[in-house]
């Protein structure tokens, strides 16, 4: 912190006196207010400060005033700086270090004796994480920060003092600066249009859009893992809250406690903590005459895959607020009748036991949300300086216990075995649960697990083992076992209560390693086992090679490779007849690349990378260079999204195809496979969803679908001029459609009451043998999300097809981890097609092959058919 050392001599200046395009502080005051820095209230009508004013003002105030301290968490996507804004006491801030060290030690050393842990729960301070804005149109909880920081920094109250002293806020102004920056510029931009407060024709966040909230388990995304540094690596708080905003016709705010159904592995004391914060809150905003605070209800308790919902797993109080939005920073007026239920936990709009004070209607604007963003903030803080003791108490003993139960309860552990079917992704997943902070062990010799009936199975020397005695004990368990959503009715006798999101999250099903559950107690000095510090990751030393080089297609890492080797020009081959080595290994001859380059490669991709006696004979694919085009709808894609970010990791070459591109047949002369992602076949071709689904028109030059004009277009490149067409998950419906392919999506039109799997893993029969099914086994499994299933039927002589991937006869057979109703809608039917068409070819994928980055297991899927236009059958030379 900068500190001015002399007392500053004030200039009288008005309030409302213009400000220097500098935005320098003025001289009225010593502590500017966002008014006087801004030249604009905060909340003010159609006045959104922008994300670099939100900075400078909050650095501003760090200059000012000894209660506010900013450090970096990182940078975004796309390059903003990710402050963490630090408000307590003045003696706290002196004091960071001791503060964040006491936190880490009550949270992770479960070890402590009662009177290290009491004396340490006397000296400690209560860490609260607030974090705002992660989806950027929900603009309120970053202009409210600058007020709340002012507040902070100004405040004479003695109450509030005393609270800062109890209690150290971090506040993230917004985790999402890259979407703060874009959704700022377009409502600015649309400013007295008929688009003033309309929705982006792209995705608000780089890669992820939306789901951003989706990535705190697999933290694929730089702005994810810098939020899990902050909780998990520096910080340690006790309590997290992300503050949201949600649909405009529905109650006010949300607070918690959330609603049913409640994960198993979260302690009580957890929802406990955040249903008495979140009664604090709503408290606070009855008395303010804050009306409209709903509870125990829409958000379930179950899944770990948002901000605030990882934490819960491990021991932190999570919290999430959402407030009713309004257009941006436009007012909105809703009628009475206009105001509606409908959601889990609020059937009708009336006061009920979670609902006391329903809203009436009325003007809504950014200030409202504001003012009750900024009650239920101040309520949390209030909250935590008088739970302080229970706060850090409650930690400390979870962690405890959690390592008690660890070392009494089955499991006991899991074990990794070092042999697996693909290395890359086994050593991605140790790298995630070290990020996550859990304690991961390697053997120096082998472990001997006792079975059932006195039976051991030997783990080679060389695996890895992770422990459930330790504090994290929760996030092991939900993130290494399978999941089975449960039995949850709205009312006796009726229908099951659906989840809010996905339903399957278990990591090794979901990035293909297999991993031993212990069930018994094992001796772990007998293992040698070791901490792990980082990662063991596959690739190293290649020996050298007179037959050549292998890479295995299991491996993810392969196609990082291999991209990286066909960009320089030199050869790849797909082994067909391999003898030993599985269908589709990569074969890079003796005299293509030296041993030092592909030493070197396999260090850099992390692949294992096999050194050949002699060379292969037989029947191979030679590899060339395949041009991928990306279709990107303006109604925004975050399928798309994904698979941007899966083609920039792995390196694939793309090029993004908009509608424009398309319709006027010039996308053919950049690609050679066309990629649609999961996206309707309403939007494709219309660009709007389905008819009665609610729709913002967007600018005239975004609007439109391919029409007519670009499914005629897509056609003759398929048909005539040899097109490959990949179409992922709801996108078969278009290409089935406009090309009368001799397929049909039985589940098309479908009730939910009848069959419905909205994020499970499913098992998959596939065929290993064919291209596209390179790497996989022959038994598999892929992840299914209102997805499509496939009957297939003889063709007549424009077509042939081939079923790559299917599901198993039995419905019981089916699911692997989630939930799944109408089972025997799927069975037996493909899940994966393909199909010769004219000259062309289409590839259905008729799952989510690449969903949100996390089914690694079948990313091979898409990888493999981007390849397809640049494979030639050949002898080997």
């Amino acid at each position: 912190m900068s500190r001015p050392a002399i007392a500053i001599l004030l200039v009288a200046l008005s309030l409302s006196a213009p400000l220097s395009l500098s935005g320098a502080i003025p001289a009225s005051a010593a502590i500017p207010s966002p008014r006087e820095f801004l030249g604009h209230d905060v909340g003010e009508d159609r006045y959104l400060a922008p994300w670099d004013r939100v900075v400078a003002y909050m650095r501003a105030l760090d200059e000012a005033s000894d209660r506010i301290s900013i450090e970096s968490a990182g940078t975004s996507t796309l390059g903003n700086d990710m402050p963490v804004v630090i408000l307590t006491s003045e003696e706290n801030q002196r004091n960071l270090s001791r503060h964040r060290d006491t936190a880490r030690r009550l949270a992770l050393s479960e070890d402590l004796s009662e009177e290290e842990a009491n004396t340490l729960i006397d000296q400690g301070k209560a860490i609260v994480l607030v974090t705002c804005s992660i989806h950027s149109t929900e603009v309120g909880s970053t202009q409210m920060a600058m007020e709340l920081a002012h507040q902070i920094a100004t405040t004479t109250d003695d109450d509030m003092l005393r609270w800062l002293d109890d209690v150290i806020l971090l506040v993230m102004p917004s985790i999402n600066p890259d979407g703060q920056v874009m959704v700022v510029d377009w409502y600015n931009k649309h400013l007295g249009t008929e688009h003033e407060g309309g929705r982006l024709p792209w995705l608000y966040h780089h890669y992820a859009g939306h789901d951003n909230n989706r990535d705190f388990y697999m933290l694929t995304q730089k702005e994810s893992r810098a939020v899990n540094d902050v909780l998990y690596k520096r910080w340690f708080p006790q309590v997290f809250l992300d503050e949201h905003q949600m649909g405009s016709t529905g109650p006010r705010m949300f607070v918690p406690p959330q609603t049913d159904p409640v994960a198993p592995e979260i302690s009580s004391m957890t929802l406990m903590f955040a249903d008495l914060m979140g009664t604090m809150m709503a408290l606070r905003l009855e008395e303010a005459g804050k009306r409209g605070v709903g509870r125990d209800m829409i958000f379930d308790s179950y899944w770990p895959g948002g901000t605030r919902n990882t934490a819960w797993w491990k021991n932190v109080v999570g919290l999430l607020t959402e407030v009713a939005s309004a257009r941006i920073d436009t007012p909105l007026t809703i009628e009475p009748g206009e105001l509606e239920g409908g959601q889990k936990g609020l059937p009708t709009h009336v006061r009920r036991a979670n609902y006391l004070s329903p809203w009436e209607g009325g003007s809504w604007r950014l200030r409202d949300i504001i003012d009750y963003e900024l009650i239920a903030t101040k309520a949390l803080l209030e909250g935590c300086s008088r739970y302080r003791r229970d706060l850090l108490a409650n930690v400390n003993r979870l962690a405890r216990e959690e390592t008690s139960r660890g070392r009494t309860e089955s499991p006991y552990a899991f074990l990794v075995p070092k042999d697996q079917h693909d290395l890359s992704a086994t050593a991605l997943m140790i790298d995630l649960l070290l990020r996550h902070g859990v304690h991961v062990d390697r053997a120096d010799a082998d472990i001997v697990v006792q079975g059932v009936g006195g039976a051991s199975t030997i783990v080679p020397s060389g695996s890895f083992a992770i422990r459930t005695a330790q504090p994290y004990r929760p996030f092991i368990l939900t993130m290494l076992t399978p999941q089975r959503y449960p039995e949850i009715l709205d009312t006796v006798g009726g229908k099951n209560i659906p989840p809010y999101d996905v339903t399957s999250w278990s990591l090794p099903i979901a990035m293909g390693v297999d991993v031993l559950r212990v069930d018994a107690p094992f001796d772990p000095v007998a293992a040698r086992l070791r901490r792990l510090e980082e990662p063991v990751w596959p690739g190293g030393k290649v020996p050298a090679a007179p037959g050549g080089y292998l890479i295995p297609h299991a491996a993810d890492a392969a196609f990082l490779a291999m991209n990286r080797l066909i960009k320089q020009g030199r050869p790849v081959y797909w082994l067909q007849e391999t003898g030993d080595a599985p269908p589709g290994d990569i074969w890079i001859p003796h005299d293509a690349a030296t041993q030092k380059e592909m030493s070197d490669l396999s260090v850099a991709a992390r692949v294992p990378i096999h050194a050949l006696a002699s060379r292969p004979r037989g029947r191979a694919l030679r590899v060339e260079r395949s041009r991928a085009g990306l279709y990107k709808p303006w109604d925004a894609s975050m399928d798309e999204g994904w698979t941007r970010w899966l083609f920039d990791t792995y390196e694939v070459p793309y090029t993004s195809i908009d509608n424009k591109q398309i319709t006027s047949g010039l996308f053919t002369r950049n690609i050679d496979v066309l990629v649609l992602p999961d996206v309707g076949k309403s939007i494709i071709a219309e660009g709007r969803p389905p008819e009665g689904t609610p729709y913002v028109p967007l600018p005239t030059e975004y609007a439109g679908g391919l029409g007519t004009d670009g499914a005629r277009e897509i056609k003759k490149w398929v048909r005539e001029k040899g097109g490959v067409v990949v179409a992922l998950d709801s996108s078969a419906d278009y290409i089935i459609d406009i090309l009368e392919l001799p397929v049909r999506n039985v589940l098309a039109g479908e009730d939910k009451d009848r069959v419905d799997c909205p994020g499970s893993m499913l098992r998959l029969l596939v065929d290993a043998t064919h291209p596209v099914a390179y790497g996989m086994r022959a038994e598999d499994a892929g992840y299914f999300a209102g997805s499509p299933a496939f009957e297939t039927r003889v063709p007549d002589p424009r077509f042939d097809r081939r079923v790559v991937a299917s599901y198993p006869e039995r419905a019981e057979d089916l699911l692997v981890s989630g939930y799944l109703r109408g089972g025997e809608m799927l069975a037996r039917r493909a899940a994966v097609v393909d199909l010769k068409v004219g000259n062309g070819r289409v590839v259905l994928i008729g799952l989510r092959a690449q969903h949100r980055a996390q089914p690694h297991r079948t990313f091979k899927l898409l990888f493999n058919a981007v390849h397809l236009p640049g494979l030639e059958e050949t002898s080997l030379p």
